[in-house]
């Protein structure tokens, strides 16, 4: 039983969006190399030049959770999830998205949104006089992670939902 049309759709968005983001891996080596070359071949060493590998990291990372949601490569919630069937494995599966994992998304992006907010309006910049300016631009990428997780685990639930129906009505091939 293959996936429904809309849910693969999703699914390959979001999977664009975390190809792309992988870039960011390669771009954050670039520039690691180059703080360490600056700093101890030149004797330049920039705190903007420092925020940007963690905003570059903290992006990767954000826009890469979800990614690994749609390509079920995330970490496993119980070490004994491979000796279940396969009906016990998406039940497990289902009920974790929906007593965990989508109510901490909810809780996220509901106290995040007034954290990005503040840092728009006040137009929040770096501690650091050499810091970076537009802090809300990263804290932005905080809501778009997890509206992204969020999407992909209703569309996960969406499928373990088909995948369960699937199992008990003897389908072999749902997963």
């Amino acid at each position: 039983m293959e996936q429904s049309s809309f849910s693969l759709r999703v699914e390959n968005i979001i999977r664009a969006i975390g190809d792309s983001a992988s870039w960011f891996c390669l771009l954050l080596i670039a520039f690691v190399c180059a703080s360490v070359l600056l700093r101890y071949v030149a004797g330049v060493s920039s705190l903007a030049f420092d925020e940007l590998q963690w905003h570059i990291y903290s992006a990767s990372w954000l826009l890469g959770f979800s990614y690994a949601t749609t390509k079920r490569s995330h970490v496993r919630n119980d070490i004994l999830f491979n000796k279940f069937s396969k009906l016990t494995q998406a039940r497990i599966d289902l009920y974790s998205h929906l007593l965990l994992v989508l109510p901490f998304v909810g809780v996220i992006l509901y106290h995040s949104w007034s954290f990005v907010e503040w840092s728009y309006l006040q137009n929040e910049g770096s501690i650091d006089p050499d810091g970076l300016p537009g802090r809300w631009v990263i804290k932005s990428v905080l809501l778009i992670g997890f509206f992204l997780f969020g999407v992909a685990s209703l569309v996960r639930v969406i499928d373990l939902k088909r995948v369960i129906a699937g199992l008990k009505r003897g389908v072999a091939d749902v997963c």
